[in-house]
């Protein structure tokens, strides 16, 4: 009946029988038949839309041209599916006034479902999609409830919901199968093809025109190894319930926010500039907290919008024109400053990134200090999520001498403020292999049993160390302790991030490595922390819609409630000092961002080096876990 609707020019009435049906017999025709009713509806609701275009009832149109993309999309008719995201946007560009905020409103929350899809084609039109919104929401007037939508939508659904559904990844034997058979002892190329250097590696957008078209077998295993890496990402996707997936309104924004938090949520896009018609490169900002929201758009200075794509021998790498500037930044950081605190480069970089990487909120700072805040909770967006925040220099002064810093790789962090800690985890395990990675070419490390037994001693947890500390032990023993503390060399795949390891001691059945995709096969539910003591271990990879792929990100797709590792690489002794401080504040106070900021301010005292204090970045939920009755500290 409702198929015959479409000749008589009936179409709403055929969406109203399909929704009938799907009511009263949801296994019959919901599960049965999902791509033939979904191609049905798409096709009824495409059929209004045009109508809707011809009445230039834009509003319509847009509503029904997403609800269209979103039902395409499930019968794998990807290419309609873009064809009416696209009709939407202009639609939407359509409208004036409010009219243009809800439709806007209508059109980003319909574009989560295309998230039911992981292929590439989509996930790039999307990017644009939410570029392109962004430039026509932001005009003389910002709707910032449509604006808090679009920063979910835009920045890391698929991350958001696998930590909405945390715990263990079980891959299908394809995959596994795939898995088995990628050499991972694989070096990294003479000439990785990095523009800006193979330090600025973890800051481009993964896609597959990263593939070599160079021959030999180390190329050819590296591709394999790009393949695998979407596979994982696809079916971790796929596995998680995307119908739990629901956007958080402003006013449950607030609601989540303790008084002392600031939220600051960035995102890279572009705007309208007064002197081109051309869209430049800009940070937006929202920031909220319980009392107040505010927005601000900072140009990125003489760059234009989109992305920059480098190219060669069919070799392509993407990148955000803010990959450069925060490359130099990194560097100027870590390099050596001598008797200074940081470099004066350094000095000058972080003076400059505090106006950019917070969108001109630096300005409020200060009227936030005198309300009692104390915290800054940043979600960062794309190359964003390596900047030291804590160290951007605001009035001459770096945020961490008034603020606790920490970033979210989404508002689900905000969501879960209740999550529990069984009495039956172990307090604190460490692991650390003074010889992990030996076999690999890496040096060996006593100071790294030293330092594990150290971080153990101060909470009276257990150090699993040298000969013991095996892949396998890690993996079978990790879900099992409240806080897990790794003190290992640590190394990035550039080219394929859920291949990125940590190196402990060789046995029988393994060499040592313990990967990314292993710890995602993992159950870290309850799991209230753990840190990383390894280089770069903050950092991962990201797509263009912000999904992070690496060590981090598949702790917390575990379960693991936070993480907290390095931004860079940090010398053994200033790990030390932090990391047993962090623990020794956390026996005698589960309050993890309370121990974080006195661990910051403890080594900043003993090592006063930007590159050493500031090394340290805590991920994840900050919120003091709610302890089951009898659970002991």
């Amino acid at each position: 009946m409702a198929a015959h609707t479409l000749k008589d020019d009936e179409q709403e009435l055929g969406l109203t029988l399909i929704l009938d049906a799907l009511s009263v017999a949801p296994v019959e025709w919901g599960n049965a038949h999902v791509e033939t009713i979904a191609h049905l509806y798409a096709s009824l609701a495409y059929d209004l839309a045009r109508r809707a275009e011809e009445d230039e009832a834009w509003e319509k149109a847009t509503e029904h041209l997403a609800i269209a993309a979103a039902q395409f999309v499930l019968c794998e008719q990807d290419d309609l599916a873009i064809d009416c995201l696209e009709a939407a946007l202009n639609c939407v560009q359509r409208c004036d006034g409010p009219a243009a905020s809800r439709s806007a409103s209508a059109l980003i929350q319909r574009s989560i479902a295309l998230r039911a899809t992981t292929d590439e084609a989509i996930g790039w039109r999307l990017w644009t999609v939410y570029q392109r919104l962004a430039y026509t929401m932001c005009g003389t007037s910002v709707d910032l409830g449509a604006m808090i939508l679009l920063h979910q939508a835009a920045k890391g659904m698929d991350s958001t919901l696998a930590m909405d559904t945390p715990g263990p990844f079980d891959p299908s034997p394809q995959l596994r199968h795939a898995l088995d058979g990628v050499d991972t002892r694989l070096p990294i190329p003479a000439d990785p093809d990095f523009p800006l250097g193979i330090e600025s590696a973890m800051l481009y957008y993964t896609s597959s025109g990263e593939a070599e078209l160079a021959d030999g077998v180390d190329a050819q295993q590296r591709n394999l190894q790009r393949a695998v890496d979407r596979r994982i990402s696809h079916e971790l996707h796929m596995t998680r319930n995307m119908v739990q997936n629901r956007p958080i309104g402003l006013d449950e924004v607030q609601e989540l926010l303790p008084e002392d938090t600031v939220l600051i949520s960035l995102f890279l896009a572009e705007a309208r500039s007064g002197t081109t018609d051309a869209p430049r490169a800009c940070t937006y900002g929202l920031a909220a907290t319980r009392e107040e929201l505010d927005h601000r758009t900072m140009m990125i200075k003489d760059t234009d919008g989109g992305l920059v794509e480098f190219t060669r021998n069919g070799h392509r790498l993407f990148a955000h024109p803010a990959t450069g500037p925060l490359t130099r930044l990194r560097q100027a950081i870590v390099t050596d400053p001598l008797h200074r605190a940081v470099s004066r480069d350094g000095q000058q970089q972080l003076t400059e990134a505090a106006r950019h990487c917070l969108a001109g909120l630096a300005a409020h700072l200060d009227r936030w200090h005198s309300q009692e805040k104390r915290h800054l909770c940043i979600w960062p967006n794309g190359p964003l999520h390596y900047v030291p925040f804590h160290l951007l220099l605001v009035d001459g002064k770096p945020l961490a001498d008034d603020w606790v810093v920490t970033q979210i790789t989404s508002l689900a962090s905000l969501r879960n403020v209740s999550r529990t800690s069984s009495r039956e985890k172990e307090g604190l395990v460490t692991f650390a292999s003074a010889d992990g990675g030996l076999q690999h070419g890496l040096s060996s490390q006593g100071d790294l049993e030293r330092h594990a037994s150290m971080v153990a001693d101060v909470m009276g947890g257990t150090a699993v160390l040298g000969n013991a500390a095996t892949p396998l032990r890690f993996l079978s023993e990790i879900g099992k302790a409240r806080y897990v503390h790794v003190a290992a060399h640590g190394a990035h795949s550039e080219w394929a991030s859920w291949f990125q390891c940590i190196f402990l001691t060789q046995s029988a059945d393994t060499d040592g490595r313990v990967f990314a995709h292993d710890i995602l096969r993992t159950d870290l539910r309850g799991v209230e922390l753990v840190t990383l003591s390894s280089c770069e271990s903050a950092l991962g990879r990201f797509d263009p819609n912000d999904n992070l792929r690496g060590v981090p990100a598949a702790l917390l797709a575990a379960g693991a409630s936070a993480v907290i590792g390095c931004l860079w690489p940090v010398h053994p002794q200033v790990a030390t000092v932090f990391f047993a401080a962090l623990y020794m504040q956390l026996s005698m106070n589960p309050d993890r961002r309370l121990a974080f900021g006195i661990a910051q301010n403890h080594t900043r005292r003993l090592h006063p080096a930007y590159r050493d204090w500031g090394a340290f970045c805590f991920i994840g939920n900050w919120h003091t876990p709610v302890l089951n009755q009898g659970a002991a500290l």
